[in-house]
């Protein structure tokens, strides 16, 4: 059982949840299990950030070349290390939580997220490790940045001319580099929230908060929000109408299947994709395959099947073709690269293509972290209800992976239905686990 690692990393608060002895033992660690030789470092725009390279950097043996790259989307990683050589990568990013956050994500030397194994493998190491008393010093460089602009734009092999963009990059990691993208390709286009300090990051805006983007949005104009370290896309139709990670798998998906390269007719989601994304699958005889929620077990899947698409329904979409990591700028490309190969806008795409079913989250907060048995017995009364009420649609019960709370999602084809159904099935599990 991980103590620290996450779905995607060790998150916390610096100098309060995240601190600088547990840091440095982590990478010390790091060394001690996977002997990296050179380390490439990107950040966000958290004003945190460079303090906890220091502490990094605290850990690891003079021995570890480490280049900090700066500012730059989660995705330039695994550009990074084949271009230079490196074999070990550090994200530092809380990705899209708010400023006060901070985290880092590890990057093996293929370009992947590690394995739960190394991870406990890892944090296994931390109560006897020590400290090495000469330790690296980093050093920048701007040859990143150069290299990854140079990736983006030589995917940009179609016409942009027809396409209008608004851009929200969350005051994040993409602030500048999709700047510099589009106006190498002459886009029409115009960004929002893309001035960081350090504190704004998130901040009523990006990814998770559309808002703003919706608000801003112009006639016959596409949005496109990314999170602080640019992994998730999300867009926004003409209608302003958000089209999430599903929508963008689905055109995705379809363009790669147009053109021969969805490999083995397969998709991968996680357990959140709606019912309807799902019932679009099987519509156009895709093989789904599905996982626990977490890119890093989307891209496990993808690798184990032999699959060239995945993602989840918050945004992280994996081209494998591409990178072996969700990319939020690689994500939009393909995305525009699908619209303009179907001559078609966001909004028909969607109208056509996926019904999105009606959905209802319910949190029931206990006094005690609810037992695999119990959540198990708590499927089978759902089910019991499923087969007699005959819905159309589906139900997941999980627990949460930090805090006594049980998660109950619905989703139904009508509004009624899923009041319904949800009223029910709380009513059962209420009186299951507190009768």
């Amino acid at each position: 059982m991980k103590q620290y690692f996450g779905t995607d990393g060790i998150r916390g608060i610096p100098n309060k949840t995240l601190n600088k002895d547990l840091v440095s033992k982590i990478f010390s660690s790091v060394e001690k299990e996977l002997s990296p030789v050179s380390v490439a470092v990107i950040l966000d725009t958290r004003s945190s950030s460079l303090e906890l390279l220091n502490w990094i950097c605290n850990g690891l043996s003079e021995k570890v070349e480490v280049v900090n790259y700066g500012v730059l989307p989660s995705g330039s990683m695994p550009i990074l290390l084949e271009k230079f050589g490196h074999d070990l990568g550090v994200i530092i990013s809380a990705s899209h939580n708010p400023s006060e956050y901070n985290g880092i994500k590890l990057i093996n030397d293929v370009g992947s997220k590690l394995s739960d194994d190394t991870e406990i493998d890892i944090e296994n190491n931390l109560k006897t490790i020590s400290l090495p008393e000469k330790t690296s010093i980093s050093k920048s460089s701007t040859k990143g940045y150069d290299k990854y602009l140079e990736y983006l734009e030589s995917l940009i092999d179609f016409d942009l001319s027809s396409f209008n963009i608004l851009f929200d990059t969350a005051n994040g990691s993409s602030y500048k580099i999709i700047e510099d993208l589009f106006q190498l390709k002459k886009s029409k286009f115009k960004i929002i929230s893309n001035t960081p300090d350090g504190q704004n990051i998130n901040s009523n805006c990006g990814a998770t908060n559309l808002d703003n983007l919706v608000s801003n949005l112009g006639k016959n104009q596409l949005g496109a929000a990314f999170d602080g370290d640019a992994d998730r896309l999300i867009l926004v139709d003409e209608n302003k109408s958000p089209c999430n990670g599903d929508v963008i798998i689905l055109l995705i998906a379809k363009y790669l299947e147009a053109i021969n390269k969805l490999n083995n007719n397969i998709v991968v989601s996680t357990v959140m994709s709606n019912f309807g994304f799902k019932k679009a699958v099987e519509k156009n005889n895709y093989h789904n395959v599905e996982t626990s929620v977490g890119d890093k077990y989307v891209a496990s899947a993808m690798s184990e099947h032999n699959a060239s698409l995945g993602g989840e329904q918050s945004g992280h979409i994996i081209i494998s073709d591409e990178l072996p990591v969700g990319d939020g700028l690689v994500s939009l490309i393909y995305s525009l690269k699908a619209l303009a190969f179907f001559n078609t806008s966001l909004s028909e795409f969607k109208e056509s293509n996926i019904t999105e079913y009606p959905q209802k989250l319910i949190n029931l907060e206990l006094n005690l972290m609810p037992s695999d048995e119990q959540v198990k017995e708590l499927n089978d009364i759902a089910n019991n209800l499923y087969n007699e009420i005959g819905l159309d649609g589906r139900f997941l019960i999980r627990k949460s992976g930090t805090e006594p709370i049980l998660r109950v999602l619905v989703e139904a084809e009508s509004e009624e239905e899923l009041d319904n159904f949800s009223e029910e099935l709380i009513i059962n599990i209420k009186n299951h686990l507190f009768s």
